[in-house]
């Protein structure tokens, strides 16, 4: 909260933000230093400027760091006239009107952040949390595929897994292999959406996302960014099987644990792919 001072009788002088919005601790914070603590909470503006009482507030060793400060503030205070019978106004800086909410409060915590692209997808998306944190790794590009650890001197394959191609990174394994585009394609045929799959000139699955989200109509929308993140997922599960367990890539086993994923998030409650399954009639594999 700041203050605009009219008698003074309801304003902090050491306390509240009454001079150009600011606090004496950020003006002066040598000269603040040296008022007890007890004070800081009981003086009125009122009180401190009859008779400059404010100085004797003062308690310490005075240095020149201090001698500075409290020039400045000395000459800050004396331009203030105080207008008895008006009562101080005390307003919220971060809003419009000068009144206080919960929401403008939250809002200043991400002042001066940035967004990224694709987040309010994951994160405002059906899907069980660990899943919706793999999409946001994805989108940072901090998945362990192997140009991110070629990059860090640490063994990997020098081709994708899946496809035995070009060398892996994330974007390649979800939307460039060859048979992620195929997987991408038959589970999308499913419900209805086959046209949305991934073509040869899709290179980045952030915007092969975001273009697909942007031409699919609303009702379906949730659907379709929830069957993205399990779509993602599936192929992400079967990747690390081909690494780490030595296993084949298999586009019907990709299917099939799609399918399995598919149903048990609609159990769940994924009102999108519900919607999705209800308009393709039945999500079998196969």
């Amino acid at each position: 909260m700041a203050s605009i001072v009219g008698d003074g009788q309801s304003t902090l002088f050491w306390h509240d933000r009454w001079i150009l919005g600011q606090r004496i601790a950020d003006l002066a914070p040598h000269v603040f230093n040296l008022v007890p603590k007890r004070l800081v909470k009981r003086r009125t503006v009122a009180d401190a400027l009859c008779s400059s009482s404010w100085i004797g507030d003062l308690r310490g060793v005075i240095s020149w760091e201090v001698i500075a400060d409290f020039i400045l503030l000395a000459d800050v205070v004396a331009d203030v006239d105080l207008q008895p019978g008006v009562p101080d106004k005390h307003y919220w800086r971060f809003s419009s009107n000068g009144i206080y909410s919960a929401k403008s409060a939250y809002e200043i915590m991400f002042c001066g952040s940035t967004s990224m692209a694709g987040f309010e997808r994951v994160w405002s998306t059906w899907a069980p949390p660990k899943c919706q944190f793999f999409l946001w790794l994805v989108l940072h590009n901090k998945c362990w595929t192997a140009d991110r650890l070629a990059k860090r001197g640490l063994p990997h394959p020098s081709s994708c897994p899946l496809c035995d191609q070009e060398g892996e990174s994330i974007h390649h394994l979800l939307v460039s292999c060859v048979l992620a585009r195929q997987f991408w394609y038959l589970l999308l045929q499913r419900v209805g959406l086959s046209a949305l799959s991934p073509g040869m000139e899709d290179i980045n699955f952030e915007a092969w996302w975001s273009r697909s989200a942007e031409v699919t109509p609303k009702d379906l929308r949730d659907g379709l960014n929830s069957l993205v993140i399990l779509g993602a997922w599936t192929i992400w599960r079967h990747r690390n099987d081909c690494v780490f367990n030595g296993a084949q890539p298999s586009i019907a086993r990709l299917l099939t644990s799609a399918s399995d994923e598919f149903n048990m998030w609609c159990f769940a409650g994924a009102k999108g792919l519900t919607r999705l399954s209800d308009l393709a009639f039945v999500f079998n594999p196969g």
